[in-house]
């Protein structure tokens, strides 16, 4: 596609209302929304003049689950990227990716993964009738600062990318905070589906080479279930050197073979399948003391009336969802949830 095609005044309006939801009160979007067709329409011509230049990132700290950089680029910039991952990114990556890549794709996302866990699991226990199953867990070493630009750019020229379209991709992962030659932002949308990318040759590796049905990926978590340890200990060699050499990417120290009867940590939880094929969920430690910390931080704020009722009920929903289907949810009833 041109660029003209890709960032339409039409395509541009679409991202525009999509990136406002859920932040139409913050004062950046306020700004840009205050002169909407004209800041559209400068957008417009700077991208399809090629004179469009990133804005600067603006950089901050999470700490849940664990401690992470977030790189998030202005609203405006936001918009771009928005549009050109809806109209150019997405329909080109996803058809390449393998059914069980399930971070970030329309569909699916944390509930599909495990789902499909479990699917896999329960598959194994009939096959024997016995949870005698082991799984091998892989995690990439600080995967998104360690994504190779080059490797990055060479993957995705292999979709065909117009040469309009990889004019735009190269100034997407070229363009970074700090003038960084490694490594994505986590704060862009475009990061998600370049990494989704990232490790789908290892993805089809796995299916089609090592032959490993219960397979499933959330972005760098990786779950192999297979009855044979021995041969997941051949498939972890073999991951492990794919990475290396194709990717130049690293295993870290959570990658590890077990037993499913000892429970898999995954997506926030421990899933245990039992020896009468039932598989139990519970929430990881770090989860349950996190969640304990936030309910907390809800109590206080709504006893200094800075959140209201409406908020509280918000928040503990969504605790019980968090936990509705695990072994911690027994304990505790939607009308009666503890702040403690």
């Amino acid at each position: 596609m041109r660029l003209d095609e890709i960032f339409s005044f039409e395509n541009l309006n679409v991202a525009y209302k999509n990136c406002r939801i859920a932040k139409q009160h913050k004062g950046e979007v306020i700004r840009f929304e205050s002169n909407l067709s004209f800041n559209l329409s400068v957008l417009h011509k700077e991208l399809v003049g090629k004179k469009y230049a990133m804005g600067k990132y603006k950089e901050f700290y999470i700490y849940e689950p664990k401690e992470r950089l977030i790189e998030a680029l202005p609203f405006k910039d936001r918009v771009m990227i928005r549009c050109f991952c809806d109209v150019c990114l997405k329909p080109k990556i996803d058809k390449k990716l393998i059914y069980d890549n399930c971070a970030c794709r329309k569909g699916k996302g944390t509930t599909f993964a495990i789902e499909r866990l479990h699917t896999f699991l329960k598959k194994e226990y009939g096959k024997e009738k016995n949870n005698d199953i082991y799984f091998l867990k892989c995690d990439i070493r600080k995967y998104f600062p360690s994504i190779n630009h080059s490797i990055l750019i060479h993957l995705l020229e292999e979709l065909n990318f117009s040469e309009d379209e990889m004019w735009m991709i190269k100034k997407l992962i070229d363009e970074q905070p700090n003038c960084a030659n490694i490594g994505l932002p986590l704060g862009n949308q475009s990061s998600q589906w370049f990494a989704l990318l990232y490790l789908n040759k290892v993805d089809h590796y796995i299916k089609e080479q090592l032959q490993i049905k219960g397979y499933v990926r959330y972005m760098d978590d990786m779950i192999l279930v297979h009855r044979d340890k021995k041969y997941l200990a051949l498939c972890k060699t073999k991951i492990e050197k794919l990475c290396k050499e194709l990717l130049d990417l690293e295993l870290n120290n959570k990658t590890q073979i077990g037993m499913v009867k000892n429970g898999i940590d995954f997506l926030g939880y421990r899933h245990i399948l039992m020896n009468h094929g039932k598989i139990i969920m519970k929430l990881r430690y770090t989860s349950k003391q996190r969640l304990k910390k936030h309910l907390k931080t809800v109590n206080k704020l709504y006893k200094k009336g800075i959140v209201d009722d409406e908020y509280v009920y918000l928040r503990k929903n969504a605790f019980y969802n968090h936990i509705k289907d695990t072994k911690e949810s027994k304990k505790l009833k939607m009308d009666t949830f503890p702040f403690q």
